[in-house]
């Protein structure tokens, strides 16, 4: 796989860019999931506590479900320095929206968990290995010297549960598992997130099923269902 022009960093040399930085931006992928959004607002708080000035940008709006991350997004506040993306694969990912294309064009570090990473960054921390980039970004805020929060306990569960399937997929490693008490241990809200992200459902999706489950038919003396 070809990483491009990037250097790769360890956890702990990542941290230290980080702490060095100031006036950072923040940018989440289009479409943004759990683990974009999760990881923009847990950045943000662990920038902020250092007393960074330190705001998000996405391209598109943040769904409802992650409105509790409550990142501070970017309004031109400041002139950015430090370009930060999370979970951000390449380039075409960053989305054309809310001025993105004037800030993606040069990004300072990346934080990826996607070994198909292409290296657009000057320097990246990237484990293939991890199951969502909030596993790795757990480990950066922790060599920041920044304290783990319930919120950011809570932003960090979220990319980690939402990119796990809430831990049924087989990029679970034992080391996610670890991550994910150490956030319980920080006060995470796991079962208030796991009821808002995977049993609460829109409208709209209630209805859709509804009508699919009218539509339900059996075939084969009932070993095939059919729904339309």
């Amino acid at each position: 796989m070809d990483h491009g022009m990037t250097e790769q960093l360890n956890v702990q040399q990542m941290a230290q860019r980080l702490m060095t930085a100031d006036n950072i931006l923040i940018l989440c992928h289009k479409n943004p999931d759990g683990d974009t959004i999760g990881c923009g607002s847990a950045l943000y708080c662990a920038l902020k506590a250092l007393d960074k000035n330190v705001a998000v940008l996405c391209s598109d709006a943040i769904p409802n479900r992650y409105a509790f991350t409550n990142a501070h997004m970017f309004k031109g506040e400041f002139e950015p320095q430090t370009v930060v993306a999370v979970d951000v694969a390449s380039v075409q990912l960053f989305g054309e929206n809310n001025g993105m294309t004037q800030f993606s064009r040069h990004v300072d570090l990346c934080i990826d968990h996607h070994a198909g990473n292409s290296g657009y960054a000057d320097f990246t921390l990237l484990d293939g290995s991890a199951a969502a980039a909030a596993e790795l970004l757990y480990e950066v805020i922790n060599a920041m010297g920044v304290a783990i929060t319930p919120h950011i306990a809570d932003c960090l569960y979220t990319g980690l549960a939402t990119d796990t399937g809430c831990f049924r997929f087989s990029s679970t490693t034992a080391n996610t598992h670890i991550v994910a008490a150490k956030l319980i241990e920080a006060g995470c809200h796991v079962e208030e997130l796991n009821t808002l992200l995977f049993d609460t459902k829109p409208r709209e999706r209630m209805e859709a099923e509804r009508i699919a489950r009218n539509h339900l038919e059996y075939y084969l003396d009932g070993r095939c269902a059919l729904i339309y």
